[in-house]
């Protein structure tokens, strides 16, 4: 099997640690590039590193135009020439108020993580991409993003950030297709990371009905990783600016 080298964000835990984790594990062949906004404290990671040798750690903060404007001499420092897979899975969802009452701060940090870094991050990653044939970027969103499967709970910034990066998702389709990109969003599933039982908790305060329903489709972030990585692993030509679900079908923009 011919190695791959994947360009992960926000893998410290939780879904993006997972992510890595599968590819890690899958051929040593493989490269993975971890990032995480403080590598001293990704225990996991540095254990899973050491562990398999395949995988390079890299300081980065999504929200930082200098951490951003490193990302070339980092990938210089390990000896990086090329990546095949963009997986941008680095968010924050903690803005579960109404509309009407989140704050201008909430609605900021939400764009900034969720919909800005991840096309930032791209744009330095562009010219690497473009080193390789394999050429697929994968931005993790989720389904509290769907216009058309909108569940009425508040979600206000995040829901409507993750949205707008839909939007880019689409745009960046058709703008990269001649190149021979695979552009996709892929919704997550409803995962028990830390960031989604908070998530859970608060969604329940303000709507005990979702309850039982989140409770019934909530799966692992190992099983949600799993899923996800091998959904950019069956990657097809059709499937370019596409929103899927993690169980492989398309989900609704």
């Amino acid at each position: 099997m011919t190695g791959q080298t994947y360009f992960v964000t926000g893998t410290n835990r939780g879904i993006g640690f997972e992510i890595t984790k599968y590819y890690s594990n899958l051929s040593k062949d493989n490269k993975i590039i971890a990032t995480a906004r403080d590598p001293s404290k990704a225990d996991k990671l540095k254990e899973l590193a050491a562990k398999n040798g395949n995988v390079e750690i890299i300081t980065l903060e999504t929200t930082s135009d200098k951490s951003i404007g490193l990302i070339d001499s980092e990938l210089a420092k390990i000896g990086v020439d090329g990546i095949d897979v963009y997986v941008a899975n680095a968010a924050i969802s903690d803005s579960y108020i109404n509309v009407i009452d989140c704050p201008k701060e909430v609605w900021l940090d939400h764009y900034t993580v969720n919909s800005l870094a991840p096309i930032l991050v791209l744009q330095k990653l562009y010219k690497h991409l473009l080193k390789k044939e394999t050429r697929k970027l994968v931005f993790i969103s989720s389904g509290a993003g769907s216009l058309t499967r909108f569940v009425p709970t508040p979600v206000s910034a995040y829901g409507q950030s993750k949205a707008a990066l839909n939007f880019s998702v689409l745009e960046l389709s058709h703008e990269l297709k001649q190149e021979g990109f695979k552009v996709v969003a892929v919704s997550p599933g409803v995962v028990s990371t830390d960031m989604g039982n908070h998530g859970h908790s608060e969604i329940v305060k303000n709507s005990p009905h979702l309850e039982d329903l989140l409770k019934s489709v909530s799966i692992t972030p190992e099983e949600s990783g799993t899923q996800v990585a091998q959904v950019i692993d069956n990657l097809k030509e059709e499937d370019n600016g596409k929103f899927l679900n993690y169980d492989h079908t398309e989900y609704p923009y």
